[in-house]
């Protein structure tokens, strides 16, 4: 039988040079796939909806590469879905494009409740891959939909260094898109708590991109911050894992309740670094009292008091390291392959 064709279409970012969750997950399948061309495809092709921002009429040439493809990795937000999905759907039917759905974050389940017409459509979709059991669970027993399987966000990666011990100068970091939604204020009102605290071996680094709506009003924070709380930028990718293996703990204080699985925290366990999270929807599918911890989501006490806890206990959070290291290996790349190669369609014949 003759190899197929592969498209993977979704935002890559490559036009802004965007790093955040949704580009990296899309570059990275893309990669998987890209590094099985030669056994297992004839070509291994993408299509970045970001090009769309500088040039509306990319699209056509978008869903012409939907139309010449056998298997179709689409990784849409809400609005790819809404808009660019119809299109996609009918051109899959029309010339027996499979789809492969890959979700992206844990709001699938949200979006489709009030949408009967797409509900139809999934039941059509070939298969589907959400990054939590819960939403499996969810998108099967709610929405009566068969061909589900869950893919865990993946990195390929061999970075392994020698962990880091805890030392008397205990460094934090957060690493997300800098949105009020991840929960970026609880950090500068933790650097105020270990100001009060007399914590002066303490500090906070913040990487990531600045949501551009909220740029004003988070300088304005960093201008009136203590000295124990920087914004650092954003890491480029290589970048990652020497620096996040650097410090002793992440800060993940999200407020978005939907959240999948933060690239940001696998980046963290493959850095050999714990993590302490607010309990959202699907927390506890990836941080535990091994890896990190876990509080009340919209806690912000509670999430003050556990970080001021875990730092006067370093030697926990040597054990914690040590914790993050070993989930990280759940997350690999082959991991990622075995549950894709077994739901290609070409595998069926």
């Amino acid at each position: 039988m003759e190899k197929p064709k592969v498209l993977v279409f979704g935002n890559f970012g490559y036009n802004h040079n965007e790093l955040c969750g949704q580009t990296v997950k899309t570059r990275n399948v893309y990669e998987l796939l890209k590094n099985k061309e030669t056994r297992y495809f004839s070509e291994v092709a993408f299509f970045d909806t970001d090009s769309l921002n500088t040039n509306r009429l990319g699209l056509f040439q978008g869903l012409y590469h939907v139309i010449k493809a056998d298997e179709l990795f689409y990784l849409p937000a809400t609005k790819n879905l809404a808009y660019i999905f119809p299109f996609i759907f009918i051109l899959s039917k029309l010339f027996s494009t499979k789809i492969h759905f890959i979700v992206l974050g844990g709001w699938l389940g949200e979006y489709l409740e009030n949408r009967p017409l797409y509900r139809k459509m999934f039941l059509k979709i070939d298969w589907i891959y959400p990054e939590t059991d819960a939403l499996c669970q969810c998108l099967e027993s709610d929405f009566g939909l068969k061909k589900v399987k869950r893919l865990n966000n993946f990195r390929d990666t061999n970075f392994s260094p020698a962990l880091k011990s805890t030392g008397k100068n205990i460094k934090l970091v957060f690493m997300a898109r800098v949105h009020p939604l991840k929960g970026v204020e609880t950090l500068f009102k933790l650097s105020q708590r270990l100001e009060g605290s007399n914590l002066k071996n303490v500090t906070i680094d913040m990487y990531g991109p600045i949501f551009e709506e909220y740029k004003e009003e988070f300088n304005a924070l960093l201008n009136t911050a203590n000295k124990n709380i920087t914004y650092r930028g954003v890491l480029q990718p290589n970048e990652i894992y020497p620096v996040l293996s650097q410090y002793d703990m992440m800060l993940f204080p999200t407020q978005y309740y939907t959240e999948g699985f933060p690239g940001s925290i696998l980046d963290a366990y493959i850095s050999g670094t714990p993590v302490i999270a607010s309990n959202w929807l699907y927390a506890p599918e990836f941080v535990d009292h091994t890896s990190g911890a876990v509080v009340d989501f919209n806690d912000e006490n509670a999430f003050l008091n556990k970080v001021i806890e875990l730092v006067n206990k370093p030697l926990l959070i040597d054990s914690l390291k040590q914790g993050a290291r070993a989930k990280s290996y759940e997350f690999s790349s082959d991991k990622a392959w075995e549950v894709i190669k077994s739901c290609l369609f070409f595998n069926k014949q």
